[in-house]
Parts: C-alpha cells; structure tokens; sequence
C-alpha cells in the first residue's frame, strides 16, 4: 500500500520562497502545491511548480564532483571525491593567498540556489576579500545605496496594503512576470479600491489593468522623476511637516527641480504633460506604495543616478517613507536571529581597514568601497543598533573590474574565481569579457545544478543540493524582517551537497580560525542562538518564524529618539554620504550613454533603442531551461518590435532577426507588438540553449540569442555604482539569413 506524505517548505524557483507542499508517495516525490495556510505565498502555486519533480530526478543534474582533464572548455571530465576536489581547491586558494594576498580570491554569484547562498558571503568576510560579487550589483544595489544614504534603511521591501494603500506604482516593473505574489496583493489592493499607476515603455500585462499608464522613453526616468518632484514643490503637494522636522536638503532638491518644469520634462520623455500632472498629484494623495523595480539600476552613466534618486526623493518629501500603506522601512531582522555576527561582516571591515586593498573598482566607483561602507554602515547602526544587512551593497565590486583583474592584474591580481549559484556568462553585461577572464583565471571553480555554459568552462564543477535537499532558515540575504524555518523535506540524492557544506570543508581546510559548525541545521542553530531554540525545535513548532514589527509600526524615526540611520539623523535629500564619495548629492538628469543627442554618430548607425533584462515566465533569469516540462511554455527567445518598425526592416512576425549594436549580434525571433513605441525594441535575456553542445566554442549556444554578448560593460558606460546599462542602449535589426529552431524533446515523468 503507498504511503502518502506531505512536507511543508520555502520554494527556492525563484526569490520568493513562497510555502508550498510537497506530495511523496513512497519516497518519491510527485508534485506540489501552494500551501494556504503558509507564511508566505498565500497558498499561491506557479507554473514553476509542475517543473518541480523532473527538476528533482532530471539526469540532466549535475550529481557528482567533476574534475577537467582537458583543455579547459573542451568537455572533457573525470569523476572525483569531494575531498579529492576539496584538498585540492584549498591547497590551491592557500598558494594564492600566500603569493598574492586574500583579496586575490573573487566570487561571481548569481540566483539562489537555496537559503544558504550566504555561506560564501561569511567565508568572504572571515579569508579577508572584498572581492564578491552577486546578481544584487545589477539587481538593486544603486537603489539600496541610495535609500540608505537618504533614510538609512531601505523602503522597498514590502507589498502594498489592501485597505490602507490608496496609489500604487509599478515604476518599470511588471510583476505579473517578476514577482507574481506580490501582483497578487496588487490586485486585491485595486479590490479595495487602490489606484494603480504604471510606468513602463511597453504596455506590460501590469499597464493592462492601470488607471494611469505612463510610456516614457527609455533611461529618461530621471527627467521624469524631476519633473514629478517640481510639481509637488510648485503646487505644495509634498508633506510640508515631514520636510520641516525631518529633511535635510530641500532647499537643494527645490532649486534644481525649478528647471524640470512639465513641459520641459514632456520633451525628453515623450510623456504628455497632463499625465505627468495626473501622476504627481495622485502621487501625493496617498498613502502611496512603490513597489520595488530594479529597471533604475540599468541604464547606465548619469541616467540611473537621476532616475533612483529621484525616486527616493518622491518617496520621501510625500511623506510615504515608513508610513503604513506606504513605503515602511524593512529594518533588521528580528532579535531572535543573530545573522549579522554570525555572518562575520565586521570582520571584513576590520580587514579592510588594516589592508591596503580596496574591492578591484573602488577607486573608479568610491561608493562601493571600504570607506563608504564604513561611512554608510556606522551610520545605519546609530538608529537600528546594528548595520544594514547586507552591507556588501555598500561594498561590491564591478564585475568588469573583476575580469580586468584577472586579465591585467589591475589593480592586482585576481587568481582564483568561485562561480557560486551564477550563471555570468549569460546573466551579466560584457559576456566577451567575462568569457577570455573565464578563460584565463588560475583556479576556476563552480557550483550549480546543471551544466551551464559558465560551468562548462571551470577546473571543477560541484553538485548542489537543492531547496528539496536541505533545511531552511529562510533569511532573505538579511535585507528582510522576517525568518522562517523548515525541516529537510526530502535527502539529498547522488553526491549532492548544500552550500554551507561546501564553504565549510573548504574553511576548516584552509584553516579559518572561526566557529564553523558541522552541518547547515546546526549553523542554522547558531544563528537562532538568541532565540533560545534549536533549528528544528522552531521548524517544528506552531510559531515557527520570527519577524520584526516591520507592518505593524511605523514612522518609527521619530520614536525613542532613534531618528533615520544617516549621519545627521535626518533624512537627507541631499546625502552626505555620496557627496563624501565624490558624488553630486542632488544629481541632475543627464542622457543615457547611448542616445540620439550624447551620441548623434551612433544613432544614425543604430537607429533603433534597446531594452533587455526583463523577466519571461516560467523561467527565473537563466533558469529551468533544462527542463522539458517548462520549456514548452516559452521555447525560443523573442524580440518586441512596433508594426511600423517591422514593416521598415521587411520583418513579419514569427521571422528570426539580428538584433546588433556595436559589439556584435544574436538571433531572436520576431514578435510584433504594438505594445511597444515604433522607434524600441525589446530583446530577451539571459538565453542559452542546454541541447545544444557544451563544449567551447559552442557553449551551448551562448553567443546565439544571448543579449548580454552585446551589451557593453565598459567602466564609462556603468552608472555610479558600476550597474550595466541593460536599458536605453541603441541597436538596430534585420532580419537574419538562418532562422533558429528548436528540437522538443520527448517528456518523461523523471527524466
């Protein structure tokens, strides 16, 4: 007789973690659901989750340690023991170390693999490297720096209220496709009457269900968002008594917005003036709620700058920040969990502060650098009595720089490189760059699930156990109020391993004179100490999450005498902690690095503008394309175009196209759309194709359809903190001589 189980834990298919339950008859695992009486999700079940078993089963997983035996990049593979793996990568890190310092050791991470991705920020911080890079470069760290600096805490962490959020806005987000949770609290706020508000180029599935759709051109969002502020300021929209008591810098932020007057701004952005009105005063009848967008991060020099912080301003002088329905202020994770000792992260500072190295950018991005981070962080530990909680968004390196590092030596070497839960090949700008550093690097080592083109080139590729094989304590990389803890639903099969696991061999190998405890449950225990519970006596507990008052208090600065976490305990419109990296503190809109006016020679070449980066379901970035019974969903990468632009380059819908810029091409296919303006394309990202072949140069086909092989990461076009500038480029299209296909696979049940 079958014996049926379910085990209730946080999925991991993308950075959600929403509850779900997993259905097992007779230790095999068969599907899940959405749990509804969860902490998170709300019972909600994607399509990800019919995914979930072969993903489990799949052959296609990597499921034990490899080793190259060739050239590097030619396929060629033995099978190794873990500890065979591991003495040799930690003899090899302790050479390196010894010739060329702790800093010569790099990280490029990317999507979680699990709740235990921050292993490798806490090996980071006790070896002693500055040198580690996550996917929240390019996903939110302009923004993070920002807020931090202005009101020293971030803002955007938590979803609008049903009842108490009277404006939403979706500022270059379409949460339908990134963050479908949080769409669904979206729409239950219009049930109770909350106006949605949409920003966006294309007319996204979110601008469907707007009041009020705003169709900017591209990277012009910092315009926009002076002209918004100017209109606040001229009509006296903005919370008068929240300026006077609480901000810093409102005489700077009024005399620079005088010049953005609507019509100026109508302009630039191509938005009618009267919707640029409608959106300001509907701004100011709040409580309004911003939802969290990392569009701002990725238009490059001058543009990203405006466009963040005049979002921040926004939220700010309306009065929203840390107001309920608002934009509460997340703060640090609740007093039962130690997660900012138990991550080391002071012992980085005290590193960089004796050490005479800096992260391989600081000194061409001062803001993510070690006196910045000291600056920002102490700052933030004066009102929340510790730092923020990931303080490596005031710290992390551009991944250009990392490349040069270990290309030039520049400004010294960097030799050993873990690819840990990333793909950088395909998710990162400069895929070239990436691919000849890849290539030269001493020690090149990764961790995944599967064989990715980034996998294919490293000396030693490990297999990682995923969210199905280990314990959680959901911790959400520190930025979040809450934790949720879950027992082991499922062993891990073959040889697989969690992360934790992996950075803790490697620790006691190299010898890290630090508390490292046996398995990732008891570190869970660890960080739960102050709680006085165990890991599993929390799992199993009816109460078995912390959270913080997040949701429940608000305006809390004025409170207790605690004030904002800047350095003036105020909210500073004019942050003191960027003019003190060289940054104008109130910066002024400034063209994209590509554009029709700062660069007229290009634009008569590459006539049409760029957008890329945005999410396409059921895939999470570079994702689940392995699988058979997802691919179907979406098997091809496409590019949108307006009929007028395909008609112009004879292109039909369905056709294959060359989208090319100055460093090249790759293959899409067409869709014709008018959602999108007659003079923009959108072009999707993070495209590799698993059958094709692995070996170099084919590398499963990365150079085919993958938009970030030509996307720049040159320093000059990043914006101030070193994000690509994966939206406003320039481009142009045709259509190409040999269309893509696609070969189905046939669907088994586990591979």
């Amino acid at each position: 007789m079958a014996r049926d189980e379910v085990k209730v834990c946080g999925c991991h298919l993308c950075w959600h973690q929403c509850e779900v339950r997993l259905h097992v008859e007779d230790g095999i695992l068969k599907h899940v659901t959405g749990n509804p009486n969860g902490v998170t999700g709300g019972g909600y079940g994607c399509e990800r989750l019919a995914g979930v078993p072969e993903f489990h089963y799949s052959s296609k997983r990597l499921n034990h340690p490899r080793k190259r035996v060739g050239k590097r990049g030619s396929g060629r593979w033995e099978r190794v023991t873990w500890e065979e793996a591991l003495d040799d990568i930690a003899a090899r890190l302790l050479a390196i170390r010894e010739e060329s310092g702790p800093e010569a050791l790099a990280k490029l991470g990317g999507t979680i693999h699990g709740p235990a991705d921050w292993a490798s920020w806490r090996f980071f911080n006790q070896w002693g490297s500055p040198n580690s890079f996550n996917t929240g470069k390019d996903c939110g760290q302009a923004n993070t720096i920002v807020e931090c600096t202005m009101y020293g805490w971030d803002s955007l962490g938590v979803a609008p209220m049903p009842g108490k959020s009277r404006n939403i806005v979706l500022w270059g987000s379409n949460p339908p496709e990134s963050a479908a949770v949080k769409w669904n609290s979206i729409r239950a706020c219009q049930d109770r009457g909350a106006r949605l508000i949409v920003v966006d180029p294309r007319f996204s599935e979110a601008a469907s269900y707007a009041d009020l759709w705003l169709q900017p051109r591209p990277a012009t969002d910092g315009a926009l968002g002076w002209g918004v502020i100017h209109i606040l300021i001229e009509e006296g929209l903005y919370d008068k008594e929240f300026v006077e008591r609480w901000c810093t810098g409102f005489d700077q932020v009024t005399e620079k917005a005088k010049k953005h007057s609507p019509e100026r701004v109508s302009k630039i952005t191509g938005v009618p003036v009267g919707k640029i009105l409608r959106f300001a005063r509907a701004y100011a009848d709040g409580p309004t709620n911003y939802v969290w967008s990392l569009s701002g991060c990725h238009y490059g020099n001058g543009a990203g700058y405006a466009a963040v912080y005049t979002q921040a301003v926004i939220r700010a002088i309306t009065g929203n920040i840390d107001r309920e329905g608002g934009n509460p202020m997340t703060g640090p994770l609740p007093n039962q969990v130690d997660w900012y000792n138990a991550m080391g992260w002071d012992l980085l500072v005290e590193h960089l502060e004796h050490s005479d190295r800096d992260s391989v950018t600081a000194n061409r991005f001062p803001v993510c650098s070690k006196a910045s981070l000291t600056r920002i962080n102490g700052a933030i530990k004066k009102a929340w009595g510790q730092g923020y909680g990931c303080p490596l968004y005031f710290l992390y390196p551009s991944s250009r720089g990392i490349y040069d590092a270990i290309r030039y030596g520049e400004p010294y070497p960097i030799r050993a490189l873990f690819i840990h839960a990333g793909n950088p090949l395909v998710t990162l700008a400069g895929a070239r760059d990436c691919y000849e550093a890849l290539k030269k690097v001493d020690l090149l080592v990764g961790m995944d699930f599967f064989m990715t083109p980034s996998m294919a080139l490293c000396d030693y590729v490990l297999p990682a156990a995923s969210w199905i094989e280990r314990p959680h304590t959901m911790l959400y990389w520190g930025v979040s109020a809450t934790a949720i803890a879950y027992e082991q639903p499922l062993p891990a099969l073959y040889e697989r391993k969690d992360d934790y696991w992996l950075w803790k061999e490697l620790a006691h190998r190299v010898g890290l004179p630090y508390e490292w405890p046996d398995t990732l449950e008891s570190m869970y225990d660890l960080i739960l100490r102050p709680s006085g519970r165990t890991h599993a006596q929390v799992a199993n507990s009816s109460q078995y999450y912390f959270e913080s008052d997040t949701g429940r208090e608000f305006e809390r600065y004025a409170k207790e005498g605690r004030g904002f976490g800047t350095a003036s305990g105020k909210c500073e419109l004019a942050p003191s902690a960027l003019a003190a990296c060289g940054l104008d503190p109130v910066p002024d809109y400034v063209e994209p690095p590509q554009s029709r006016s700062r660069t007229p020679e290009l634009a008569r070449e590459y006539p049409l503008t760029l957008i890329s980066g945005s999410r396409v379901r059921p895939y999470w970035h570079t994702s689940y394309r392995e699988l058979s019974s997802l691919r179907w969903r979406h098997e091809l990468p496409e590019t949108q175009m307006h009929p007028e632009t395909a008609r112009a380059f004879g292109i039909v819908n369905g056709d294959t196209v060359l989208v090319e810029t100055p460093l090249g091409s790759v293959r899409q296919r067409a869709c014709v759309t008018t959602a999108i303006a007659p003079d923009v394309v959108h072009a999707e990202a993070f495209w590799y194709y698993p059958e094709q072949p692995a070996e170099d140069p084919y590398l499963f086909g990365v150079w085919d359809s993958n938009i970030n092989a030509i996307i720049p990461d040159d320093y000059d076009v990043c914006d101030f903190a070193g994000d690509h500038p994966y939206r406003g480029l320039l481009c142009r299209i045709r259509k190409a001589e040999t269309p893509l296909d696609f070969e189905r696979p046939v669907f088994n049940e586990f591979d």
